[in-house]
């Protein structure tokens, strides 16, 4: 173990109010992860006060709100809601496992609604009638919508069901998600409404039906992720990486609720750091580390769209630099949730609506490198002020030299030091291979669409 930072942790409370500094905890784990949940593990001994500081939380009114606030040599860290707990009695004494996540919580358990963006029964429909589930918005439901980036995409369909311009019955009120057009959280490829194909011939909206918000999330940052072919075989539109941070930070121009304090998310561009951040044996900052190279799940992908029998679409996409290598592996994939169109009796409008999630599912099926290994800092590649999570670094070892996306990060702190791990890959697939303790269990599931026998209805 390297030794130790100055590690200070806060509990926080329901208002984002700093309640009480735990400065006897025996360890903290914490894994972070891109554009997903992370997690932490604060462990005390029973007589701790902070103990009944942080149970005092996990009362009616905490709305799943109250956790913990983490520096780092005097840098902000993460942060997260209070979930679980553990007692336990063994020769070490009596010990009290305290168990959260970090922000990404508030993302991971909420659902991505269709218009009116809350729960109703027996239709789910606005006040015109419309059940509108495009992120743009369909050209037949509402003529002016426009292409958005993919971190517009995203900051809608999260601002309106749980951010806030959410209804109040859903609404998050310590949650803002921000965006600006044209800064630098507009990222992403571009995406395009349905409805003319003269105006947007390549419509790829994001469909939301009551989806799993962090589902939602991963396949517009996958697909960021990909190359977009034109049919003619030519490139459209090359990678643009992104991702979502979720922070407690104090922004009083937000508003005053909570003193100005907030749960902030915001999309931000992969930064290329392969020229300065460098792991290798040679430069002295890596203890141990194991490079995989896996073969292709599939590297030719059939997606059945909508439609039943003869009538049904099909797209296809293929890896062809994987092909001459391993040869063709191929896959289904279906998405049945598009709203046929009277007026396309081609289905070029399908056709194209139908490549993101073909190339999400291509892309998380394609042959990957994996990467992980435990770090030291050495100086001028330090972590957590020099690369972080979400940041594409460079990894030497005698086979190759890979540009790599840092996809996760495991930290744990006691006395004896900190001992770093990271988890890089060239594909967005989640990886889960950074092995937790029973206490560190995360929630391991690939993600898949779901089949959405609704015809667009």
């Amino acid at each position: 173990m390297s030794p130790n930072p100055d590690y200070r942790v806060l509990v926080r409370d329901v208002n984002l109010k700093f309640i009480w500094e735990s400065m006897d905890f025996i360890s903290l784990q914490y894994h972070l992860r891109m554009n997903a949940r992370g997690k932490w593990v604060l462990t005390l001994p029973m007589e701790s006060e902070s103990v009944k500081h942080l149970l005092g939380l996990l009362v009616p009114g905490n709305n799943g709100v109250g956790g913990i606030y983490v520096e780092r040599n005097g840098k902000y860290l993460f942060s997260g809601p209070l979930l679980d707990y553990e007692y336990s009695f063994d020769s070490d004494g009596e010990l009290i496992h305290f168990i959260g996540a970090d922000e990404m919580d508030f993302i991971e358990r909420t659902l991505a609604l269709a218009h009116p963006r809350k729960f109703q029964s027996p239709y789910m429909k606005n006040a015109d009638g419309y059940h509108t589930d495009h992120t743009p918005n369909s050209l037949r439901v509402d003529p002016n919508s426009v292409a958005q980036r993919s971190s517009e995409v995203f900051y809608h369909i999260y601002r309106l069901n749980v951010g806030q311009s959410a209804d109040s019955s859903r609404r998050i009120p310590q949650v803002y998600i921000k965006w600006t057009k044209g800064t630098e959280n507009d990222v992403g490829h571009w995406r395009y409404p349905v409805g003319d194909l003269n105006r947007y011939p390549r419509p790829s909206p994001v469909i939301t039906r009551g989806d799993p918000m962090m589902d939602v999330l991963q396949s517009i940052t996958s697909y960021s992720e990909s190359t977009v072919y034109n049919p003619d075989g030519s490139i459209w539109m090359y990678p643009d990486p992104f991702l979502i941070t979720g922070q407690m930070k104090y922004e009083p121009g937000l508003g005053s609720t909570f003193n100005g304090w907030w749960i902030v998310f915001e999309a931000k561009r992969v930064e290329d750091k392969t020229n300065t951040i460098i792991f290798s044996k040679d430069q002295g900052n890596v203890l141990r580390l194991r490079r995989t190279k896996a073969a292709p799940e599939a590297n030719i992908i059939q997606m059945g769209g909508s439609g039943e029998g003869a009538n049904r679409v099909f797209a296809h996409a293929s890896d062809e630099s994987s092909r001459p290598i391993y040869g063709s592996r191929e896959a289904f994939r279906e998405f049945t949730g598009y709203e046929r169109s009277s007026t396309d009796p081609d289905h070029k409008e399908e056709l194209e609506a139908l490549k993101p999630h073909l190339y999400d599912e291509l892309n998380r099926a394609q042959s990957q490198i994996t990467i992980e290994a435990e770090v030291v800092d050495v100086e001028g590649m330090e972590y957590h002020t020099g690369w972080f999570v979400g940041d594409k670094v460079r990894v030497e070892t005698p086979i190759s030299k890979d540009d790599v996306i840092v996809r996760e990060v495991e930290g744990t702190v006691t006395e004896e030091g900190e001992q770093i791990r990271a988890a890089f890959s060239t594909t967005p697939a989640p990886l889960h291979f950074l092995k937790e303790g029973k206490i560190m269990s995360l929630h391991d599931r690939m993600i898949q669409y779901l089949t959405k026998r609704t015809k667009g209805e």
